[in-house]
């Protein structure tokens, strides 16, 4: 058993598994987060001195290499020393372009996480000297708390002389509405349901020079970890432009045949999932987690305490229906944004209306229809204001919906003179069908939204009457309103083509003027024929 730091040193330094860096990438401002450290007093460990220097990656413009990175690591590692460091750089180093207040956001699924976070960057502020000159004030005691310091109303917040923020939030299904955020950091990743990241990481997309960050364990079967599961995919697979990953887990632990064969008992296995094993995790820790886990949870042991989370079989997710996702996937491009003359807006709502999802879809050429999705938010009071918004931006576009599925916004639509389309049954049918041949035959380019493609993955179908099939849910807590909103988008922009549009009836012809002199010469006119 390895127990004594000199045996933990044989073995070298710890790296993580999987390490994918942007492509982007040309250079690292990781100096500038080592400085920063220094000044906080914060050591770090080499491993998170590593993800550091990854996540701080810039490309040939100066800019973040990775617009998204993420970080599996079990729990009890210390990843608050990568957290608080990056926090810090952008708060005290990393100016915007334009001179602008940078405003960075740290959301955590749970109030306690998020408020522990806030006041160990304050207690971390306020014992450097440095530091603690560029807050508002000077961070000066006052009657209401240390000036630049708020903790008001769970208002969490640290605001520097410059303007910059770094503000402290738990995730909720209006978090992120009305802000704009340069940096976002996910905490505790693995609850990241859909319905609430597609509605926080827009807030992100006004910044000249944006970056997000997630951070998390392992999800629980009952836990949605939806979007931190694709990037974890996306991650693992490697070559994306703007994507990076780094997990510390057991070699073979990202197959399913290969991970239901690790050792879990075997200190190399416990080594290689806890890099902060002998170091802030200590041995006997995970000793103890293994005698009392081993033979009654070992499946918990596996995902708390070593980080294993295979991938999904591929044949599993595309069983669920006739769509080729692997034809899907590989048509995502950077340039397939829906834009220009002819777009199609759609709506579909979850069951019972608890929130709801616009898509868009355009025709890119003769042989190709691209599509989108636009936004995705919780609740149904956002959704009239947003698309008469957009109607106006896009030139009154044509808007196809199903009556009984948006039936809880029907009357707002109505109210907000919004017009809309109503697929009746056949049409549902028809645009499920005329999806799944466009995507199978490579038609619908699209670009790399990871919330589409689970969406998609997580969709079965059902049969609506004699009409044909349309997409299900195959589990009651993964809406599937991405789906539904793209593929009828698709079939909008088919509709309007086969419908053109009714050209206007021609005036009626200009009345003809008769002088009494013309009547009193011409014989020839006739007035009870004559126009007027």
């Amino acid at each position: 058993m390895l127990t004594n730091s000199k045996q933990l040193e044989q073995l070298g330094l710890q790296e993580p598994r999987v390490r994918a860096l942007p492509l982007s990438r040309v250079d690292t401002l990781v100096d500038d987060v080592l400085d920063i450290c220094d000044l906080a007093n914060i050591v770090c460990d080499p491993w998170q001195e590593g993800a550091l220097e990854a996540i701080a990656s810039v490309d040939e413009d100066g800019q973040w290499a990775a617009t998204e990175f993420g970080i599996l690591v079990s729990r009890q590692q210390g990843k608050g020393n990568i957290l608080l460091p990056y926090e810090l750089a952008h708060l005290y180093l990393w100016p915007r372009a334009d001179g602008a207040p940078k405003l960075i956001g740290h959301t955590a699924h749970e109030a306690a996480t998020a408020r522990e976070a806030f006041r160990r960057a304050r207690r971390i502020i306020l014992a450097s000297p440095a530091l603690r000159a560029e807050l508002v004030g000077g961070g000066k005691q006052t009657a209401q708390g240390v000036t630049g310091i708020s903790t008001g109303n769970g208002n969490w917040s640290i605001e520097l002389k410059n303007g910059n923020r770094l503000i402290f939030f738990t995730r909720t299904g209006a978090a992120g509405v009305g802000v704009s955020f340069d940096v976002l950091i996910v905490d505790e990743a693995q609850h990241s349901p859909l319905t609430i990241l597609e509605a926080l990481l827009p807030a992100t997309d006004a910044s000249p020079n944006k970056q997000v960050l997630f951070t998390g364990t392992v999800p629980k079967e009952d836990q949605d970890g939806e979007y931190f599961e694709g990037l974890r995919d996306r991650g693992r697979k490697g070559g994306f432009e703007r994507t990076g990953w780094i997990e510390h887990t057991p070699v073979g632990s990202d197959d399913p045949d290969t991970a239901a064969k690790i050792d879990l008992g075997s200190p190399q296995t416990w080594r290689e999932g806890n890099p902060g094993l002998g170091i802030r995790l200590a041995w006997k820790t995970v000793e103890d987690d293994w005698d009392r886990m081993g033979q009654t949870s070992p499946e918990s042991f596996a995902r708390q305490r070593c980080s294993i989370w295979p991938s999904r079989r591929v044949e599993v997710a595309a069983a669920l229906s006739d769509l080729d996702l692997e034809v899907w996937k590989r048509h995502a491009r950077e340039d397939a944004g829906v834009a220009g003359d002819g777009i199609v807006l759609s709506l579909a709502l979850t069951r019972g209306g608890s929130a709801g999802t616009i898509g868009k879809a355009v025709r890119v050429d003769s042989d190709s229809i691209a599509v989108e999705h636009h936004w995705s938010q919780a609740g149904t009071m956002w959704i009239a204001p947003m698309l008469k918004d957009l109607k106006a931006e896009l030139g009154n576009p044509t808007l196809v919906l199903d009556s009984k599925n948006a039936a809880p916004v029907i009357s707002a639509l109505d109210a907000a003179g919004i017009k809309y389309l109503v697929m009746n049954l056949d049409e549902i049918a028809a645009a499920h069908a005329l999806f799944i041949e466009w995507v199978n035959a490579g038609m619908v380019p699209h670009r790399d939204q990871p919330e589409v493609t689970k969406s998609l993955e997580f969709a079965t179908t059902r049969n609506i009457g004699r009409a044909g099939m349309t997409w299900e849910q195959s589990d009651p807590t993964k809406p599937i309103t991405i789906a539904q909103a793209v593929t009828w988008a698709l079939w909008g922009v088919l509709k309007s083509e086969a419908s053109p549009p009714k050209q206007p009836t021609p005036p009626p012809p200009s009345a003809q003027i008769i002088t009494r002199e013309e009547v009193g010469r011409a014989a020839e006119t006739n007035l009870a024929v004559a126009p007027f």
